[in-house]
């Protein structure tokens, strides 16, 4: 008898996945990073808090990590702040794509964001002028742009008429699209290439993370995040003992659409997830268990 839930949106939408590859094999799913210890703290207030209320928290928890990622996130954002009306911070999506090497960011707009989405506003983030004026690290934080985005109209239709998504709200439409194509964006510029260019720091709306090699409170320092307000934040210091540890796409808090997420330890069940994700086309590009799960 067929299933009454054959037709249900998620698994329809998660069917549009199937051409995306996996980028290792069935049987070699590699985990690259140990955990250790880490540190993970963070509140949520009702009115915006300013972003020195997450840096004293992340300076105490320093001894729970070593040094190899650090990072923050922010939900419930300042629209003023952030140079864009309320109703573009409610409604738009807004991805922070970190560049690695400068260089590449006319290549991913020219293929990843202007041909498919309406730019409402975009920037580079703020920074510190001299990334060595902070002692303790020893890599330069990438180069991080926000772009607030909707999908064009054009684009989003030929999505839905070429995957027969027929019935399915626009909007949950419109957030598969963005997530395949921040998906397709780590897939050219991070996941299969030796040197890493770029790869999207967080996506979704109202909510955003920074990460770096080094720890949360440096990354709250280098992006200017002390006078910066939200409504949440969360801060995580890692502890990896092996690994990719030179950039920052390992550290925490990983990221997906309108999620960021940090956790403390090691999952026991990392293969098994990664095996059951990658029957519905989901495929791991960090080889964390944190991206797994998230």
């Amino acid at each position: 008898m067929k299933s009454s839930n054959h037709n249900h949106h998620g698994l329809r939408l998660w069917e549009t996945r199937k051409e995306f590859q996996p980028i290792y094999p069935y049987d070699r799913v590699i985990k690259g990073e140990d955990e250790g210890g880490c540190g993970v703290t963070g509140f949520a207030a009702s009115v915006p808090v300013a972003g020195r209320h997450i840096f004293q928290p992340s300076i105490q928890m320093h001894n729970r990590g070593n040094g190899k990622g650090g990072g923050i996130a922010a939900v419930g954002l300042d629209p003023e702040t952030l140079g864009v009306s309320q109703e573009i911070l409610d409604q738009d999506y807004l991805i922070q794509i970190a560049y690695l090497d400068s260089e590449a960011r006319a290549q991913v707009e020219a293929q990843f964001i202007t041909p498919v989405f309406k730019v409402e506003h975009a920037q580079s983030i703020p920074t510190m002028d001299n990334w060595r004026d902070l002692k303790g690290l020893e890599v330069c934080p990438p180069e991080v742009w926000r772009y607030f985005v909707r999908v064009k109209t054009e684009v989003l239709q030929h999505f839905i008429q070429a995957n027969k998504l027929y019935g399915i709200p626009a909007r949950k439409v419109e957030d598969e699209f963005v997530s395949q194509n921040c998906y397709r964006l780590n897939e050219t510029f991070y996941a299969s290439l030796g040197e890493k260019k770029a790869f999207v720091l967080s996506q979704g709306r109202n909510i955003m993370i920074l990460k770096i090699v080094g720890y949360a409170e440096e990354a709250a320092l280098y992006y200017q995040l002390l006078d910066f307000k939200a409504h949440i934040w969360i801060a995580h210091q890692r502890y990896p003992t092996r690994g990719r540890v030179w950039h920052p796409g390992g550290a925490h808090p990983f990221a997906a659409l309108n999620v960021a997420l940090v956790h403390n330890g090691d999952f026991a069940n990392y293969f098994a997830v990664s095996e059951y994700l990658s029957q519905r086309h989901f495929y791991p590009q960090f080889l964390t268990d944190t991206e797994v799960a998230v």
